[in-house]
């Protein structure tokens, strides 16, 4: 599994870098601005909860634009940036409104036992990897397969990415700990760490949940 994100992430490192340069960074820096936004607003109560939304939202809206350069890479065909790009802005409405009423239903769904709350998390991960289907319905039954055969793996993988962005944040941050920084520094420096971190999770999901592309 390694080497293949390895391989795709070599053969397509300039597409991934302008990508990055061009979606990621520009995406995070708004996601987590708004974060700040949120978490300093003393008027909202809950405020931590449009935060984790934004959290989750800039992980799932950038996900479309490197599912494609895997499928491409995968299935042996030409990438093109400005394809790529086209992907991001045709799939953007469809993940960010999934991603949003997901996430609400998780919240609500937290009275009941965490069950809902552990699905929508599933289809928040599972279905920006099904937005190359002919339509909403038939990516939502992609999803829902992969969810009843690869339940426990799906757990598992949470974790993983979890403790992979905890790690790697905490590295980031302890190289500047010493230095005079703000909040513009941390959410350039977050920018710059999702830059590296997201294009190896999403190409290892896809490894692992598109296994009709492979």
């Amino acid at each position: 599994m390694l080497r293949d994100i390895s391989d795709i992430y070599n053969r397509n490192i300039i597409n991934i870098l302008l990508i990055c340069l061009v979606l990621v960074v520009p995406v995070t820096f708004f996601s987590y601005a708004a974060i700040t936004y949120f978490n300093e607003l003393e008027t909202l109560e809950y405020r931590n909860i449009p935060a984790f939304c934004m959290w989750i939202l800039n992980f799932s809206i950038l996900f479309p634009p490197f599912f494609y350069i895997a499928k491409m890479d995968i299935t042996e065909k030409e990438v093109n940036l400005i394809k790529i790009l086209s992907v991001f802005i045709n799939k953007f409405g469809f993940v960010a409104f999934l991603t949003i009423i997901l996430f609400i239903i998780g919240m609500l769904g937290s009275v009941l036992l965490f069950i809902p709350s552990f699905l929508a998390i599933f289809m928040i991960i599972l279905f920006p990897l099904f937005t190359d289907k002919e339509n909403v319905l038939e990516s939502l039954r992609s999803v829902w397969s992969v969810i009843k055969n690869e339940h426990i793996f799906i757990i598992v993988d949470v974790l993983i990415l979890l403790s992979l962005n905890v790690l790697v944040w905490s590295g980031s941050f302890y190289l500047v700990a010493n230095f005079e920084n703000n909040t513009f520094v941390y959410i350039i420096l977050r920018a710059l760490t999702n830059s590296l971190l997201f294009p190896i999770l999403y190409f290892y999901l896809t490894l692992k949940y598109r296994k009709d592309l492979v």
